[in-house]
């Protein structure tokens, strides 16, 4: 009997894992998340014993997060110097990690079915938020990678609901879907899908009206150019020099020949440090006096004093080449710009940081001004925090810029995820989002959160785009997680609620 279930358990984990999966390897998958996790739940609510509830969690985990985070050991190995094998057991750590972050769902909606199935699939789309949450803000300075809403970014109607909740909200909707499936099935009723398709049909007429019924007061327009150079890692002093000093600058006086009035490089290897480098802070500073447009660039900014401190920064040069702002990277990427737990962590990890460790954080969010534009920049990571766009938007922000570097993800479905990640801080803030990519995906995305140009992966050119930013704030810039908080902490109440009516009623029989 128990390896009967442990067999059944195995097949319906490992089915929920791949079809958790494929949508992130393949956009055209995305149907499938709306499904995925009904094996799942009809394991949990067949009331497996806890050593095989926990079995099946850890493989459909596994599966899920693994196949979509697959590249990780290449780029340990590639550029940590880490061989193989330690490459492999590092990332089946850091899956272990993820899927402890995952198990309170597991563990709850099993814990809520022994008492009433009906009870433990209403709350198990709130027990699935609490997981996402714990996994952005929990996690050594948070890893939201590959969120269940971010499944469906083609779904261009769906996908509006993120400026009420965030994409949080379209994970409670894909999980609530899921949930109404196992009912059906398992009550042969169509009402759970009857109850579904309330909050589903309206979910999609916010999205016509967002889509097709609604548009921001926008500002002035700015003629903008993304350059996305393919600069190599790791190579000699020599390249670099070409690429900042011959490549750089060619590309940047096209760009203002086509009509730029602000070019925009993204984060790249750059060796040169712009503020003590005298000959590399003049060259730019004529160049960009001659040409009179805005610059926008990444370098390593030192400060020395009280201490010395380095910063992943973004700096713009006004069109005289005057410095007219900068951004110091506030949310560090662990184990990339900075050992966490340095003392305990830093011997196994320090290959990694190598060339790249040793940041600190920015201690404020700066925004930038161009003709009486507000414009906030999100370096790589930062990107996918939508708290952090958020605090950008209580300052003002009226459009923002990412500059990213995904080279380091080689040809992996990585910078395609991270893409699509970026498009829902667009429709969470309802802000225009310039994505300036070092080896791509560069692309222009509207407050829909339409990526409506875009350049390739490891394409080299310029992408010319127009952009107007808007102060319009949407409901998730004011509120922020609070509505998220709400549906976890009632979620929890109603759980534990439903299992205390069970008791009593049980009790007085």
């Amino acid at each position: 009997m128990i390896e009967r279930q442990l067999f059944k358990g195995g097949v319906l984990s490992l089915i929920s894992g791949v079809a958790l999966w494929l949508p992130f390897q393949d956009s055209q998958f995305f149907f499938l998340t709306w499904v995925a996790l009904i094996p799942f739940l009809l394991f949990l609510v067949g009331k497996p014993t806890w050593k095989i509830t926990l079995l099946g969690h850890i493989l459909m985990t596994l599966v899920y997060l693994g196949g979509v985070l697959y590249w990780i050991p290449q780029v340990l190995v590639l550029y940590g110097n880490f061989g193989w094998a330690m490459a492999l057991a590092v990332f089946g750590v850091m899956l272990m990690v993820l899927s402890l972050f995952l198990l309170p769902f597991s563990l709850l909606t099993r814990w809520t079915a022994g008492k009433s199935m009906v009870l433990a699939l209403g709350c198990a789309p709130g027990f699935w938020l609490l997981t996402e949450l714990c996994r952005n803000y929990f996690l050594l300075n948070g890893f939201p990678w590959a969120l269940l809403g971010y499944s469906q970014y083609p779904y261009l109607r769906i996908i509006q609901i993120a400026d009420i909740s965030g994409v949080y909200l379209i994970s409670v909707l894909l999980v609530g879907a899921n949930s109404a499936f196992v009912g059906a099935l398992r009550l042969k009723s169509f009402k759970p899908l009857v109850v579904f398709a309330i909050p589903f049909l309206l979910a999609n007429l916010y999205g016509v009206f967002r889509v097709n019924g609604w548009q921001p007061e926008e500002g002035p327009t700015l003629n903008v150019a993304l350059v996305q150079p393919n600069i190599e890692l790791s190579r000699d002093q020599e390249y670099y020099a070409m690429k900042y000093y011959e490549a750089l600058p060619e590309y940047y006086r096209r760009a203002v020949e086509a009509g730029a009035e602000w070019v925009i490089f993204p984060e790249a290897p750059n060796p040169f440090l712009y503020q003590e480098d005298f000959y590399f802070r003049t060259f730019w500073e004529r160049q960009v006096n001659d040409q009179g447009a805005y610059l926008l660039f990444n370098t390593t900014w030192v400060d020395r004093d009280p201490s010395l401190r380095y910063f992943n920064s973004a700096l713009l040069l006004g069109p005289t080449g005057q410095e007219a702002y900068r951004y110091d990277k506030s949310h560090l990427v662990p184990f990339g710009e900075y050992v966490p737990f340095q003392d305990w962590l830093g011997i196994l990890f320090e290959p990694l940081v190598q060339g790249v460790g040793g940041y600190s954080p920015g201690e404020g969010l700066q925004l930038g001004n161009i003709t009486d534009t507000r414009f906030a920049t999100l370096i790589c990571y930062e990107g996918i925090f939508p708290e952090l766009s958020r605090r950008f938007i209580s300052q003002g922000a009226q459009m923002f810029v990412n500059i990213t570097n995904d080279s380091w993800y080689v040809r992996s479905t990585a910078p395609r995820q991270h893409l699509e990640m970026a498009l829902f801080r667009a429709i969470e803030t309802r802000k225009p989002f310039l994505r300036c990519a070092n080896s791509g995906y560069s692309a222009a995305i509207d407050y829909l959160g339409r990526s409506s140009q875009e350049m390739g992966l490891f394409e080299e050119g310029i992408l010319m785009t127009q952009v107007a930013g808007n102060s319009y704030r949407s409901i998730y810039s004011y509120i922020g997680d609070w509505m998220n908080i709400m549906i976890v902490v009632g979620t929890v109440i109603l759980a534990f609620a439903g299992r205390g009516r069970k008791s009593v009623k049980k009790k007085g029989r």
